[in-house]
């Protein structure tokens, strides 16, 4: 069976949370990339105490909203799990490290040396492999 024979309700909640846990990663990214720039926070870490790093980190908005948008995230997954065995559905957690390393290399100018994209191949391939080999069962 391929994955377009998953119901559709449940392919709709996969992508939401896929998207926004890679939305999430990438607000985080940003948010520590700008800390990095403007509060030097990383020169004196020795010198600060944890809690204070913490507070620096977690009150800055775009980390705050990538932690945001993982908890929404994280609701739609648990939609996904009431529907479908979690070994059809965490291998869809892949995708959205593929969709990630992707917009990372769009947006935050990280190099994807070719060795990677085999490897995102690689992955889809076997997401593709796994998917296929689901049976829908009776809803309990």
């Amino acid at each position: 069976m391929s994955a377009h024979k998953l119901k559709p309700q449940v392919l709709i909640n996969l992508s939401v949370s896929i998207f926004m846990g890679v939305f999430a990663q990438l607000l985080m990214k940003y948010g520590m990339i700008n800390l990095k720039k403007t509060a030097g926070y990383h020169k004196h870490i020795v010198s600060i105490n944890i809690i204070k790093i913490l507070f620096i980190i977690f009150t800055d908005k775009f980390v705050a909203a990538g932690i945001v948008l993982y908890l929404i995230s994280m609701f739609f997954w648990i939609k996904v799990l009431s529907k479908i065995d979690l070994s059809v559905a965490y291998p869809f957690v892949s995708i959205g490290i593929i969709i990630t390393v992707i917009l990372a290399a769009l947006t935050l100018g990280e190099s994807v040396p070719l060795m990677r994209w085999f490897g995102i191949f690689i992955t889809l391939c076997g997401v593709y492999v796994i998917v296929s080999s689901h049976k829908e069962t009776p809803e309990k």
